[in-house]
């Protein structure tokens, strides 16, 4: 296995809480990796450690198995800007790492790939604090993709978007992922995880739960064990379609 991202010993501290507990896994590279676990589990906190936004109190990340470090690219959660920046200059700060602050017709031309490809490009000319949260949600995805970054990292992506665009969205990190880019994201939503995950990371109260393929992990007593509910696996035997249901008890 080439590994896109190893995580080792990691523990982060906020003065006496720890906050993350000696969690270690290792990312391979490609995929879709959900990082997984309820409210208050350090799905968050986890990710911009990964993206070196914070420093952990102690443990690594190593980024890569590659003599050169693979490029990374972080998408947070949609916030306004301080600036009134257009969409397009968004997405062209995305590929800051090829154009130095001088972009050419080529870094323009990938950044309006990346907005069709989203399909939001008749907004490249809006100012980007202009857009509904889900646009803008599709437009920080749009700069992730022009950045050409072979690691990606997102916070809840989907958090924003309607039924369309999600489903959108999925289709668009599948292809991603198809290309040989590593995608990692926090999610929420365990219904659409089986559809979309290649690899799980489940965490619980700041601590590692399990991590693996998912079609290892989604189970009904893994998903017991990270959010004290019960589940139950339904399939349909004709289609191959499989979902999942849950309560607090089964009776």
């Amino acid at each position: 296995m080439t590994s896109a991202l190893k995580v080792q010993q990691l523990v982060l501290k906020a003065q006496s809480k720890t906050l993350l507990d000696q969690i270690s896994f290792d990312l391979e590279q490609g995929g879709i990796h959900l990082i997984l676990g309820p409210n208050g589990a350090g799905k968050t906190l986890l990710l911009r450690c990964m993206a070196g936004v914070l420093h952990p109190t102690s443990g690594k990340i190593l980024v890569s198995d590659a003599s050169a470090p693979m490029p990374l690219s972080w998408t947070p959660l949609s916030n306004s800007l301080p600036f009134a920046f257009t969409v397009q200059e968004l997405v062209l700060m995305g590929r800051y790492a090829w154009h130095q602050g001088f972009p050419g017709k080529s870094d323009q031309i990938k950044a309006q790939e990346a907005l069709e490809r989203v399909g939001i490009l008749e907004f490249a000319d809006r100012v980007y604090n202009s857009l509904s949260r889900g646009e803008q949600t599709r437009a920080d995805i749009a700069r992730a993709i022009a950045s050409e970054s072979q690691l990606m990292l997102f916070d809840e992506p989907f958090a924003n978007l309607d039924i369309d665009a999600s489903l959108h969205m999925s289709a668009i990190f599948r292809e991603l992922a198809k290309e040989g880019r590593t995608l990692v994201l926090s999610h929420h939503d365990l219904y659409s995880t089986r559809d979309l995950a290649t690899h799980l990371v489940f965490l619980k109260k700041g601590r590692l739960v399990a991590a693996g393929p998912c079609s290892e992990l989604l189970t009904p007593d893994m998903i017991r064990k990270t959010y004290d509910v019960e589940a139950k696996v339904y399939a349909d035997q004709k289609t191959g379609d499989w979902f999942i249901r849950f309560k607090n008890t089964w009776h």
